[in-house]
């Protein structure tokens, strides 16, 4: 009965960024570590969920190498992704609010609470049901009919090490 972020355990790292000046910038590395790190151990991860900040410093893994998208159709510049392809698979990169973020723009360190991205395997993890939800009249109100809907449910991870989580990483982009 607890959250995703209490299972994972043993694949845990902190966005280095390389040095002092960029502590806490995840880089490419990190990333790649880290699933180097949980492929290792027996996991296949096929998603990241991470706060919009990170979606931004992930998004700029490719900016270096000026790789565009211009769809000439649409007219529009795509600079972001939402799938990541390493040596490891195919990575889908979920954008997700309610991701731990960090406040911070400046450093983050090993010891910050800092911003925080989820690495999953989605087979290895699923909602146990521990009472189905069902729904109970509880009377009538004149024309309306009162209920409740009822049920348990709690998180199942069946193997921690196929999940991995990077920590402290700050909202400082590597390029801005």
């Amino acid at each position: 009965m607890k959250g995703f972020q209490a299972f994972i355990t043993s694949n845990t790292a902190y966005a280095t960024g390389g040095n002092a000046t960029n502590d806490g910038v995840l880089s490419s590395q990190d990333f790649n570590d880290m699933l180097n790190t949980i492929y290792s151990a027996g996991g296949n991860p096929e998603q990241v969920y991470v706060s919009p900040k990170v979606k931004r410093q992930v998004s700029a893994f490719t900016l270096p190498q000026q790789n565009r998208n211009i769809g000439a159709v649409d007219k529009r510049l795509i600079s972001g992704i939402d799938f990541y392809d390493s040596d490891f698979g195919l990575i889908q990169i979920v954008l997700d609010r309610w991701v731990p973020e960090s406040t911070n723009t400046a450093t983050a360190s090993a010891t910050s609470t800092g911003g925080k991205m989820f690495f999953l395997q989605r087979s290895i993890n699923r909602l146990a049901w521990l009472r189905p939800m069902q729904h109970n009249l509880i009377g009538r109100r004149g024309d309306s009919v009162a209920g409740v809907v009822v049920g348990e449910t709690t998180l199942e991870v069946l193997n921690e090490k196929a999940n991995g989580m990077i920590k402290s990483v700050n909202n400082k982009s590597s390029v801005t």
